[in-house]
């Protein structure tokens, strides 16, 4: 029989990936879930993965203190679960209350549970890009005096130092941190996320079906629709000819939960690709299957001001609106860190394998899948709700 865990954030898209495959892997798994009763937190697991001996839900909240959960559940997990994972989290770019509150108040709170339950283990979900703006990030560093981007890596950077600092004050306590990079879709296209990539191509995809909607009307000289749809437009782009970091959400899922069958010994392992593509590669393809053509890449800030200028004013309010999308991803548009593959490969053995290759079939399989059953979905919807 394999341990007890507590998981956190198992109605996320990784958390609940985590919840089936430790579910297939004999643990029984505590789901903490935030919800208005313990009714409802054990109708959205059931939900998610049926009815499940090994498998059930408490009704909790990592902002509140002790993570929020009664004292009864209390009393039946203390001695039972030994080892928390962390999946919980805020991906907020901008809002640094949302962060804080969640994923360093929040870490605070799951600690707190641990010694509540006196477990010894916490398994904890980061990301690689706690490497900031500095090069390069090896799975033994943290601090490299890097610079923030955006308050999500700092709250992750703040929250690993807080899980070192708590195992480091007893000899008996281990932790376990899991770096992935950039999150996408299934290796089959499919994907419970709309995050990341998603959330930067939707904008112009958008864009570009609005035009299309509007074919009688007049265009400015700088934008033509051709009879087969594609649409061609200057909107200026920021963007490096530098790596993108994208590993699939499923991948993650598999050697996550390989890695919580390893004997903790206080380590760190980085989920990222090996060879990750060329972002502007996977722009290009990316445009290629939303059939938009015209945009501008511009290497610097000062480069996309000057090609703003010369916008026609249809193009330059469209660019506003793409603008507040684009902003917040601008950093990983430019920054072109690198980060070591070590530990898993050396402590998975047989079990790691490899991610599979970015390439133009796997966007497009992406993008087919998200435009089916998200984007025009949703526009469909609203064009009738209009």
């Amino acid at each position: 029989m394999k341990d007890t865990i507590l998981l956190t954030g198992a109605t996320g898209a990784l958390g609940s990936m985590l919840l089936h495959r430790l579910s297939d892997q004999g643990y029984d798994v505590v789901c903490l879930v935030r919800a208005k009763s313990p009714g409802e937190a054990r109708r959205r697991i059931r939900d998610l993965i049926g009815e499940r001996e090994n498998v059930r839900a408490v009704r909790g909240d990592i902002t509140e203190p002790r993570c929020g959960i009664s004292d009864l559940d209390r009393e039946l997990l203390v001695g039972r679960v030994k080892r928390i994972l962390h999946c919980a989290a805020s991906i907020n770019f901008t809002d640094k209350n949302e962060t804080q509150v969640t994923n360093v108040a929040g870490m605070l709170n799951v600690l707190e549970l641990m010694d509540v339950l006196d477990a010894w283990h916490i398994i904890h979900v980061s990301t690689a890009y706690v490497v900031g703006d500095a090069p390069f990030l090896s799975e033994n560093s943290l601090s490299l005096g890097q610079r923030w981007h955006n308050p999500y890596e700092e709250s992750k950077f703040i929250g690993e130092k807080m899980v070192r600092a708590w195992a480091l004050k007893r000899d008996d306590r281990r932790f376990t941190i899991l770096r992935p990079s950039i999150l996408v879709g299934c290796e089959d296209g499919t994907t419970p996320t709309l995050d990341a990539v998603y959330t930067y191509l939707e904008p112009l995809h958008r864009v570009a079906e609005s035009l299309r909607a509007h074919r009688e009307r007049p265009l400015p000289p700088d934008v033509s629709l051709r009879s087969d749809g594609r649409i061609s437009i200057p909107l200026a782009v920021v963007m490096a000819n530098q790596h993108i970091n994208y590993v699939p959400i499923d991948w993650v899922a598999d050697m996550m939960a390989a890695t919580v069958d390893l004997p903790p010994c206080n380590e760190t392992f980085h989920f990222v690709h090996p060879h990750p593509p060329r972002l502007r590669e996977c722009f290009d393809w990316s445009l290629q299957y939303l059939k938009l053509d015209g945009i501008v890449l511009c290497s610097t800030q000062r480069a996309r001001d000057l090609a703003v200028q010369t916008q026609s004013a249809l193009v330059r309010r469209l660019q506003r609106r793409v603008d507040v999308v684009h902003d917040a991803f601008r950093p990983y548009c430019t920054h072109d860190p690198r980060f070591e593959l070590e530990a898993a490969p050396r402590r998975l053995a047989t079990r790691y394998r490899p991610p599979p290759i970015i390439d133009q079939k796997f966007l497009e399989r992406m993008l087919s899948y998200v435009r089916q059953w998200y984007w025009d979905v949703d526009r469909k919807r609203n064009r009738v709700d209009a």
